[in-house]
């Protein structure tokens, strides 16, 4: 349930995931302060687990930016993907869409942090009588240090009714990302690996249909122009039977992106 930098480094997020457009300061281009871009991922994965059915998915963003002081930035984003929950004798989802606002805040050119409040909203979902609906509201905050040879990075985020309404949710992760070359055949931004480990607790597990679990993630992004091109494992420490009664959606796979930020 989102996009990379912090959603493609997260999962794909292209990457997030993850940790990217959020993390952004505000540059005046071509659209002034907005930006945006699209994505195409063989499997909308959030946390480790497939939002897409492990079938591809499009997803797309929009971003405004403001500065605040000469350090700070306030955002508003919108982020959607196609899903497929399998849902369609019930809820018969198709999208999510994420509205997000939040501030980050450059300590250093090494070091910056933010916060950030997400509204997760499953815009045609249609949940019968007596269900619990899919949209909820959660809060994050985020740190980033670059050392150089390699940047660091790392995550909580909190639900207070997560999806499913199913109580608290509570998520940990951290990142590492290491340049690799400036150049790379033609792709004249650089290639660059990333690895992400993370931690999902669930208030109600019996209702959410998966115990607390580990999520991961490793892969490569190359960039050309204004296309990026991401390849990337991820997996879960759950098995068969711990997910969702037995579906395949939590187990391991190689994710591949492509993705293209509108010049701006």
């Amino acid at each position: 349930m989102k996009t990379i930098s912090w959603k493609a480094g997260l999962l794909g997020a292209l990457a997030l995931i993850s940790i990217a457009p959020a993390a952004q300061a505000a540059e005046e281009g071509a659209w002034g302060p907005f930006t945006a871009g699209a994505t195409l991922t063989s499997d909308y994965r959030f946390r480790g687990i497939s939002n897409s059915n492990r079938d591809g998915a499009i997803q797309g963003w929009g971003q405004y930016d403001h500065a605040v002081g000469s350090n700070g930035t306030i955002f508003g984003n919108i982020w959607f993907s196609t899903i497929d929950f399998n849902d369609a004798t019930t809820y018969d989802s198709s999208i999510e869409v994420d509205l997000t606002a939040g501030y980050n805040y450059s300590f250093s050119d090494q070091t910056s942090a933010g916060i950030r409040a997400i509204y997760y909203w499953y815009a045609d979902a249609d949940a019968p009588a007596g269900m619990p609906e899919y949209d909820y509201f959660e809060l994050a905050v985020n740190a980033e240090h670059d050392f150089g040879m390699a940047s660091v990075s790392g995550e909580f985020a909190w639900s207070p009714d997560y999806f499913g309404e199913v109580g608290d949710g509570f998520a940990v992760v951290g990142g590492v990302t290491v340049p690799l070359l400036d150049t790379f055949a033609f792709f004249d931004g650089g290639l660059e690996a990333s690895a992400h480990l993370g931690h999902q607790w669930i208030d109600d597990n019996t209702t959410a249909g998966i115990p607390d679990y580990l999520y991961w993630d490793v892969g490569a992004t190359a960039t050309w122009g204004i296309f990026g091109f991401d390849v990337r494992y991820v997996d879960t420490d759950l098995s068969r039977t711990q997910c969702y009664a037995g579906l395949d959606l939590c187990e391991g796979g190689v994710v591949l992106s492509v993705s293209a930020d509108l010049p701006g």
